[in-house]
């Protein structure tokens, strides 16, 4: 499978991805090892609906279900777990018209803790400018080595192409599954604020206060 591989960081990134044609093993849809009732949104205007731009391939042009972020507020942080380890290899987007579509995207492996006082100081394991995508044809390849044994993936959407909300109709993600089930990531992240005051994908509230 050929596509065009262009990186579109300007200059901002260590990827080898140039303006040629790849022979990329992207892998097979992940869609059946997300664990998609625990699917968690940051920013979302409806609590609950990030879960669903999460579909099968076959019903990504379905645009009856979506997710989107606040009014004036084009932020949002989707917290994606699986059933079991896998192997990401790929991923792509389908955002909304009328410039909703999300024109960017931060990927964390492995951790929950993501929201919107550290998306911006807490390293990601890969960034990239996203195209306007209609139809879930651009796939964005990863670098494998560092999704490997994944047991969930956070992306955070830091804004779109020219709306006061973003929206995004569907992600999908290739990879390969593993026997292995989800392990229970145990790390200490560097605290930053009281634990009381911070809000996390897994905490109390799983969306943004909409003022």
């Amino acid at each position: 499978f050929l596509r065009m591989v262009k990186c579109n960081h300007f200059g901002k990134c260590s990827c080898s991805w140039e303006a040629k044609e790849q022979d990329i093993d992207r892998g097979a849809s992940l869609y059946q090892f997300i664990d998609k009732e625990k699917v968690l949104g940051l920013n979302e205007s409806k609590t609950g609906s990030a879960k669903n731009c999460i579909k099968a391939y076959d019903d990504r042009l379905d645009e009856k279900l979506f997710v989107k972020s606040s009014e004036g507020d084009g932020e949002l942080i989707i917290h994606i777990p699986f059933t079991v380890q896998v192997k990401i290899k790929s991923f792509s987007v389908i955002g909304g018209d009328d410039g909703s579509a999300p024109n960017a995207v931060k990927l964390w492996k492995n951790r929950d803790d993501i929201d919107f006082d550290n998306a911006e100081d807490v390293k990601c394991d890969q960034e990239f400018n996203l195209v306007y995508d209609k139809d879930g044809s651009v796939e964005y390849p990863v670098r494998m080595h560092r999704f490997n044994n994944a047991s969930s993936i956070t992306m955070f959407f830091p804004g779109n192409f020219d709306d006061d909300t973003t929206q995004i109709n569907y992600i999908g993600l290739k990879g390969e599954g593993t026997q292995n089930k989800r392990a229970i990531v145990h790390a200490v992240y560097e605290a930053r604020a009281l634990e009381s005051d911070h809000k996390s994908l897994l905490g109390d509230s799983v969306s943004k206060s909409i003022q």
